[in-house]
């Protein structure tokens, strides 16, 4: 929102009170750094210097907190009461939607204003099954988190929720904010499809299409767990390099003696999470442009390609034109069983001898 729209919203609350109310999870919408508006140190942005950039700061600010109101009575007015509960008696939510960050700098910047300006957006929390006295949380890990290291209470509204509701709930959060990478979404989408939801409820708590769904459990079922923990969230990669590693991943067995020396590589330590992706992506590319095979291309004799073959490490593809060959490909078909037959046969004799 420019300085014009943002004075205009101020001046004129009744206008924005036309549009829709917004939900619980959209009361914690981030700004531009990612940690809800309400809890964040302002950023500064790339404004003109003095008077302008102070302007710009200030109006942020008082757009902010006027948006952080009305999210608040929007709450109250769907009848939730804000309690306050000791951190001790919530637990997390079933299904993890972020990696731990608990010392990165956003972490410390939520811990900070906290301390400063108290907790002004509550958590959202359903009893927890089975556990009389006790909550589990749907959204407001972190703001948890932070009450926690400052051993004081967390201010939260309680709802009955079912599974999917939460899930949903949670995820909704996650969609509006923008910290959360596209690994750590594509590990959320695959803990719910273990976790039994069915897809239409994962693209509701993803707020994506079907096939942005298919893109995360893609990813998050061709990398093992055990490198998405050692990369980290790896917030700069975004989706095209994640499904490049994805592919690097599956493409040859020589491939898996690259990332065990990548894992024991101590070095791995002292770089960030962006940097150790980075990494194993241009180890794996490299290793693939040195183990390319060229296909093999048959022509007709007016050198036409009607046959394709490209080898490759645990398939190899083979195309027909069937416009310049037609019914070449049932003729291969059907001669399959004794070519495999005498494949057989001659591997047989070669390991005889």
């Amino acid at each position: 929102m420019n300085r014009k729209e943002t004075l205009r919203a101020l001046l004129n609350p009744q206008a924005g009170a036309r549009s829709p109310e917004p939900s619980p999870a959209a009361a914690e919408t981030p700004d531009a750094s990612g940690v809800p508006a309400q809890e964040a140190v302002e950023q500064p942005r790339r404004t003109g210097s003095g008077a302008v950039r102070s302007m710009g700061l200030t109006l942020q600010k008082l757009s902010a907190e006027a948006e952080n109101a009305r999210a608040l009575r929007a709450q109250l007015a769907q009848g939730a009461s804000v309690v306050e509960l000791d951190p001790e008696l919530i637990e997390p939510s079933f299904v993890s939607d972020r990696f731990s960050r608990d010392e990165d700098e956003l972490f410390m910047a939520l811990v900070e204003s906290i301390r400063t300006h108290g907790q002004q957006v509550p958590v959202l929390l359903r009893p927890c099954p089975g556990k009389p006295g006790r909550y589990q949380v749907a959204y407001g890990h972190r703001r948890i988190q932070a009450a926690r290291r400052l051993g004081q209470k967390v201010r939260a509204l309680i709802r009955e929720l079912s599974d999917v509701e939460l899930v949903i709930a949670q995820g909704k959060e996650n969609s509006e904010r923008k910290d959360l990478s596209f690994i750590e979404r594509a590990v959320f989408a695959r803990h719910l499809e273990e976790r039994g939801f069915d897809r239409a409820t994962i693209i509701a708590a993803l707020a994506v299409d079907k096939a942005e769904v298919a893109r995360f459990l893609s990813v998050a079922h061709s990398v093992p767990a055990e490198l998405v923990l050692a990369i980290g969230p790896a917030p700069k990669a975004g989706r095209p390099r994640w499904l490049a590693l994805a592919r690097l991943l599956s493409a040859a067995p020589s491939n898996e003696k690259i990332v065990d020396q990548y894992l024991d590589d101590p070095a791995l330590k002292q770089m960030d999470t962006d940097g150790r992706f980075m990494k194993l992506l241009t180890l794996l590319s490299s290793r693939n442009r040195l183990g390319r095979t060229t296909p093999s291309v048959w022509r007709d004799s007016a050198g036409r390609p009607i046959v394709r073959v490209e080898p490759g490490a645990r398939k190899t593809t083979l195309t027909i034109d069937e416009k310049l060959a037609p019914a070449f490909g049932a003729f291969i078909t059907s001669k399959l069983d004794d070519l495999y037959r005498a494949f057989g046969e001659q591997r047989g004799c070669g390991e005889s001898e």
